[in-house]
């Protein structure tokens, strides 16, 4: 019987082959019918005072260490941290590579037939023979972990003089025997007329199998979200900071066409986009990211237009578009600051800076890329308060912001400054955000932006959220002010007996004045309903989404594939105007019809159709279809 193998933190390649060549051997020895070596043959086992090797015992197949040949880092060498055990030294020993198990079986355990299938193992197994040679047996007729029947003991012959042990049994002194029932126990499992399937038992672990995913376009350094050994990471940044460089390039490709009848003109057009993501990690907190869509500039997008029997060209090929792309860095102040001096962090405290994308309150009130920083305090919590958890952000914006209504489309007029903060409460959730929007110009543009929700469910039947957009601030006449007014929003989603198939919503607005996000390039109401949305490619027609006074609702049904692989929305939605005319962009009452289909066609590639149809009072009814790829890398 093979010596027994410690566990070991380092354990040399010299010592791996050592112990393989002696359990090779020593199984050779036993397959001829010699003795094992003196020392290896009575070992103690539970409840005897010495137990034989026993001839008939299954032997193991060999175990196939696997090498991954793709991992990979930068300055894999060059930033090795000394206090690292190396990186190719022989692994942790938990079980020995060839031969049977290490120990030989206690009095208590029952011998395999021969031929008999191993038992099930929680590990992925390869397909092709994974149930052994024969089939298993069913539960209760053989198993490796059953106790014996008393007719199969050792005989004295077989104990080799060995004395078999039997603890008397000890109970505590407060209680005491009592009669058998059989009612004490549940009955065995009855399968009716069916046999047992053996496989199918073992396949509940066995049987899994890996997902055909997409992989990153581009992956550098450490691949992504991948099995097998992990790359030396270096210390440049200290040692609780350790350095695991990757570089991953991914993203996707849009393409549709549509043909669309907006107030102004009817055209059919084909655009695409390209969205590039260019990520390169240091630690697991560190790291710079860039966006780039090389097929769009100032959110025009390369197409081909048929208006009017022409057929015209539009290329929009860009090499960087500030007001579309974005590039920041993005670490931890807390892990920093442990790395340098040597010791773990003490605190967390992401932070950004650069051009930084940012959306807060489901992108309502902000959602924007502009030039600047933002440092967040996490995973707070206040007895006082009754919050079980709070997060509180700040951020400051110093060029590119985007509010195109009050700034007349310039991105450079503007800087902002604020803080938002999400908190969680007795089941409820609150956002509540203020940020100055500062106008460069001194034209009097400028205003105070305030944010606020409230989201929870009630009475497990309905989900609500209910936020409010508002803004004061600006001088001049009140009938020229561009950042003026408030947007109450009310959002609606029922559960029903398939709350995750089913889902209908009713989604309610009103707004007053002007009101405008703190930085964001469509309307405030563009998540109210598929009817205020556009797709920020074809230019697909849409309600008006400014909520400049006016106010109305969206009522639809989401409905899910019974496995999410598929999604159909039906939609009406209606807008209803007061007030002068001469002060809101509707012309008048608005309704409309909208549906929306996705499907994925394969693990990367995504189908999508819409259709809507509006009528406009006082102006041209409008009407769009479109279908849409979406190629994912």
């Amino acid at each position: 019987m093979p010596l027994r193998i410690l566990q070991s933190a380092s354990f040399s390649h010299a010592n791996i082959w050592l112990v393989m060549l002696v359990s090779l051997c020593v199984n050779i020895a036993q397959a001829g019918g010699e003795e094992p070596a003196e020392g290896l043959r009575d070992l103690p086992a539970v409840g005897a005072t010495s137990v034989p090797q026993v001839a008939s015992l299954r032997r193991l197949p060999l175990v196939a260490i696997e090498a991954d040949c793709r991992r990979n880092s930068f300055f894999s060498s060059s930033l090795r941290s000394p206090n690292e055990t190396p990186l190719f030294g022989g692994p942790e020993i938990t079980a020995q590579l060839v031969g049977p198990r290490i120990l030989g079986p206690a009095a208590s355990c029952q011998n395999l037939p021969p031929l008999m299938p191993p038992p099930s193992s929680p590990g992925f197994m390869r397909s092709l023979g994974r149930h052994g040679v024969a089939s298993p047996v069913s539960p209760s007729v053989a198993s490796s972990h059953a106790p014996p029947p008393w007719d199969q003991m050792p005989t004295a012959a077989e104990l080799r003089g060995g004395v078999m042990v039997v603890n008397p049994s000890q109970h505590d002194g407060r209680s005491h025997n009592s009669q058998f029932s059989s009612g004490d126990f549940t009955p065995d499992p009855f399968y009716g007329y069916d046999a047992w399937d053996s496989h199918g038992e073992l396949d509940v672990y066995g049987g899994k199998k890996l997902n055909k995913i997409q992989r990153p376009a581009l992956e550098w350094g450490l691949p992504f979200y991948l099995n097998g050994l992990i790359p030396r990471s270096g210390t440049a940044l200290g040692d609780t900071n350790l350095i695991q460089p990757k570089f991953l390039v991914y993203g996707d490709f849009r393409t549709a066409m549509a043909q669309n009848k907006n107030v102004g003109n009817e055209e059919t057009i084909w655009a695409s986009r390209l969205n590039l993501e260019f990520d390169f990690w240091l630690t697991s907190t560190e790291r710079f990211h860039m966006f780039w869509g090389p097929l769009d500039q100032r959110n025009q997008f390369t197409n081909v237009t048929v208006d009017g029997g022409d057929a015209n060209f539009n290329n929009f090929f860009d090499g960087w578009d500030e007001r579309t792309d974005t590039m920041y860095f993005e670490g931890d102040l807390g892990y920093l600051i442990g790395g340098f001096r040597g010791d773990y962090a003490k605190f967390d405290m992401p932070f950004a800076v650069g051009l930084i994308p940012l959306l807060f309150q489901n992108g309502i009130w902000i959602e924007d890329a502009f030039v600047g920083a933002a440092v967040t305090i996490p995973a707070r919590n206040s007895p006082r308060w009754d919050w079980s958890n709070f997060d509180t952000t700040l951020f400051i914006g110093v060029d590119e912001i985007t509010n195109n209504p009050v700034f007349n489309g310039d991105n450079q007029a503007a800087n902002l400054v604020g803080f938002t903060t999400f908190i969680e409460r007795r089941g409820g959730y609150i956002e509540a955000g203020y940020a100055f929007v500062d106008d460069g110009e001194n034209q009097g543009r400028s205003f105070h932006s305030l944010g606020l929700s409230y989201t929870r469910r009630y009475l497990n039947l309905l989900s609500n959220s209910m936020r409010v957009l508002a803004n004061t601030g600006q001088s001049g006449p009140r009938d020229q002010r561009s950042a003026d007014g408030v947007l109450l929003l009310m959002e609606n989603s029922f559960l029903t007996k398939n709350p995750y198939n089913v889902i209908p919503y009713a989604n309610f607005f009103a707004g007053y004045g002007t009101p405008r996000p703190a930085a964001r390039l469509q309307g405030p109401l563009k998540n109210t309903g598929i009817n205020f949305e556009s797709d920020l490619l074809t230019g697909f027609p849409l309600l008006d989404d400014t909520g400049n006074n006016t106010y109305g609702a969206a009522f639809g049904v989401d409905l899910l594939g019974s496995s999410f692989e598929q999604q159909l929305i039906l939609e009406f939605a209606a807008l209803q105007v007061f007030d002068d005319p001469a002060s809101r962009v509707a012309a008048g009452d608005q309704y409309a019809v909208g549906a929306r289909y996705q499907k994925p066609l394969n693990n990367s590639i995504l189908f999508r159709a819409d259709v809507m149809h509006g009528w406009l009072e006082n102006s041209n009814n409008i009407s769009g279809g479109r279908i849409e790829l979406r190629k994912k890398f």
